[in-house]
C-alpha cells in the first residue's frame, strides 16, 4: 500500500483545479456582491453568476486572461490565495504523469504568452505545491534557481533511486477507483495491520514513516 501513492490522495493526475470555487473565494474575499464584483472588473452579473456556477467558463476557459483581469484587485492573503488557484489551473492540467520529473521552466511556461505573462507568480506557486504535498524539488534549493530546478510529484518520489515493483501500477489503479474516504481507510487499515501484526512481516521489509509496509521482496506482497 505504500509505492507511488500519495498519503492523503487529496490529488488526483491531472490535478484539477475548481475556477468557479475559487472566482467566489477571490470575490468573497472583496466582501463585494456579484453586482458590485461584476461592475468592479467590468462585466455584467449574469456573467459572474454563470462563472461562479461553473455554467460558461471564463475567456473560454483561458485562464491567462482571467489572472490579468483579477490581478490588479487582488487585496490581502485570502484574494492572493485565489489568484494563486488560477495560476495552478493554467499549470496543473499539463501535469499529467505523476512520476514524471517537471523543471521549474516546464511549470512556468504555462503561465505567459504573448499577451499575459504570469511567470513571476511561479515561486509563490512552487511554494504553494510544496506546502499541500504536491511536489517537492529534487535539487537543493540553495544551489539552484527556481528555473531550473527540478520537481517531481510526491506519488512519484518513490520511484526516484529506486526501481518500480511489480504490483505498483495494479495497486495505483485500484487506488485511483475509490472515493477519497475509501482510500483513506485503505490506508488506514494497511497500517493498522502493520502494527498488529508485527510478526508476519518478511525479514526484508520495514516500516516507513507513516506506518506502512514496503519490502525488498514482491513475493513478500
Amino acid at each position: 500500500m505504500t509505492g507511488p501513492l500519495h498519503t492523503s490522495f487529496e490529488a488526483e493526475w491531472p490535478v484539477r483545479v475548481d475556477v468557479p470555487a475559487s472566482l467566489r473565494g477571490f470575490r468573497h474575499a472583496l466582501d463585494m456582491s456579484q453586482v458590485k464584483f461584476a461592475a468592479l472588473i467590468g462585466t455584467s452579473r449574469v456573467n459572474i453568476e454563470r462563472w461562479e456556477g461553473g455554467t460558461i467558463r471564463p475567456f473560454r476557459g483561458d485562464v491567462l486572461p482571467l489572472l490579468t483581469l483579477l490581478r490588479r484587485y487582488a487585496d490581502g492573503p485570502q484574494a492572493v490565495g485565489q489568484l494563486l488557484n488560477f495560476a495552478a489551473a493554467a499549470v496543473c492540467p499539463l501535469m499529467t504523469r505523476p512520476t514524471a520529473i517537471y523543471t521549474g521552466l516546464d511549470l512556468a511556461a504555462p503561465l505567459a504568452n504573448d499577451v499575459h505573462d504570469h511567470t513571476d507568480l511561479l515561486p509563490s506557486l512552487l511554494m504553494a505545491f510544496r506546502l499541500v504535498e504536491l511536489l517537492v524539488p529534487l535539487d537543493d534549493p540553495p544551489l539552484v534557481e527556481e528555473l531550473s530546478r527540478r520537481y517531481l510529484p510526491v506519488v512519484g518520489a518513490g520511484h526516484v533511486g529506486g526501481r518500480e515493483h511489480s504490483w505498483e501500477p495494479t495497486v495505483s489503479a485500484v487506488a485511483q477507483r475509490l472515493t477519497e474516504d475509501d482510500r483513506r481507510l485503505w490506508l488506514a487499515m494497511g497500517r493498522r495491520l502493520a502494527e498488529l501484526n508485527p510478526r508476519h512481516m518478511g525479514q526484508g521489509d520495514i516500516i516507513d514513516a507513516e506506518g506502512a509496509v514496503t519490502a525488498e521482496d514482491d513475493q513478500s506482497h
